[in-house]
């Protein structure tokens, strides 16, 4: 009987989880998503909406940024500024080799959704990370 109650349990938490996982996808997710679940999408085509994606990324990252710019203290904000500045220099030098190697290296129309997914997966975990940064603020 208590395996029995174990395993109820255990289902109720997973069935649980993965609805809060399918409540917390991102808008940006879901648009993108949209954009790819064309019939027939052209390899231009997806590349549009994986570079669509990457740009609304940026903007929610310049957005949770400025919004730690404006709660945060003086100089733990100072600390973020730095780290900020060194990510930047990260994500330049990385785009810099994923052009190259996906774009000189591969070859083959394909490997530029890939480079630009990769791009926005980059910048998505940079405002993801920022946005977590911001919500424990509030607790």
């Amino acid at each position: 009987m208590n395996k029995i109650i174990l395993l109820i349990l255990i289902f109720c938490s997973v069935s649980i989880f993965s609805q809060d996982k399918n409540q917390q996808e991102n808008f940006i997710d879901v648009a993108e998503s949209k954009c790819l679940d064309k019939k027939e999408i052209s390899n231009a085509q997806m590349l549009e909406c994986s570079i669509k994606a990457g740009q609304s990324w940026d903007k929610e990252l310049n957005k949770y940024y400025n919004l730690l710019a404006a709660k945060l203290p003086k100089d733990a904000f100072e600390i973020l500024k730095a780290s900020q500045k060194e990510w930047i220099i990260y994500r330049d030098k990385e785009f810099k080799f994923i052009t190259k190697f996906y774009f000189e290296v591969k070859e083959g129309t394909m490997w530029y959704n890939i480079a630009e997914n990769k791009k926005k997966e980059i910048v998505k975990n940079r405002a993801l990370e920022l946005q977590m940064y911001f919500e424990n603020l509030e607790y």
